[in-house]
């Protein structure tokens, strides 16, 4: 879809926001642009339609929490993304080179991306008024964070949820949510991936978060301990705690 040309094109600077909002997480709700950008979430769904009809973006509805029963009443949300017309225009005033992905994600994969953007919208705010906008701290979603080369001849894939880098460090995100089906062995598995990343492609200090729904459970104190016994720092917590984590970070090293 061409964008709207003339003043049937034109857009805010609100606008711009939201569309790269969209560009680094790749997809949000209604309810967390709503939360980012506008006063309400009647407001929100309203420009986005506007932007929607300009060619800007492109929404699916889907159901961030599946009901478990008939009377589980589970409203169901719009879940926004970029057209490619609209990355375009992102890409080129932000002064970046990347290629759109034309192939949608599956439902299941677009969620995961929203549920880490979790710690996107709680953190935004914060790391903007901390160290300024962008470029001056920069979040990358999952297809920006991967790294596919080799390591001792064999194939290599760096797959994170997400990476925030800011003042030279590199914060690797992984959202834990109760849906994912990870144990001891594959959480100690993704840390070593990490820190292996780290040691060889970063080469700059690092870090490994992971934002779970539960908090501080085992499995938060499982990944500690796995990034003490393999040499990198690890934080785990909900995502109210990474967020807090993150806004320390950018206050210790601004």
């Amino acid at each position: 879809m061409a964008l709207a040309t003339g003043r049937a094109g034109t857009i805010t600077d609100r606008d711009r926001d939201v569309l790269e909002a969209l560009f680094f997480c790749r997809y949000l709700s209604t309810n967390q642009l709503a939360g980012l950008f506008f006063p309400s979430r009647g407001k929100a769904r309203t420009r986005l339609a506007k932007l929607k009809a300009k060619g800007y973006v492109t929404a699916r509805t889907m159901y961030l929490k599946q009901p478990t029963s008939w009377e589980d009443r589970v409203a169901a949300q719009g879940i926004w993304n970029l057209t490619k017309a609209g990355f375009e225009s992102v890409s080129e005033s932000l002064g970046v080179e990347e290629t759109y992905a034309t192939k949608p994600l599956l439902p299941a994969q677009a969620l995961h991306y929203v549920k880490t953007a979790e710690v996107y919208v709680g953190v935004k705010d914060i790391l903007d008024g901390e160290l300024g906008s962008y470029p001056e701290w920069e979040w990358r979603h999952e297809k920006r964070a991967t790294y596919a080369g080799e390591y001792e001849n064999s194939a290599y894939l760096h797959k994170p949820d997400a990476h925030v880098v800011f003042r030279g460090h590199t914060f690797i995100l992984e959202r834990q949510t109760a849906e994912s089906k990870i144990g001891p062995k594959k959480l100690y598995r993704k840390v070593e991936d990490h820190r292996r990343f780290a040691v060889l492609r970063l080469k700059a200090p690092t870090e490994v978060l992971f934002a779970l729904d539960g908090g501080r459970s085992p499995l938060a104190q499982q990944a500690i301990r796995a990034g003490e016994q393999l040499g990198i720092r690890v934080e785990a917590g909900d995502v109210p705690h990474i967020v807090e984590y993150l806004r320390n970070a950018a206050e210790r090293l601004s």
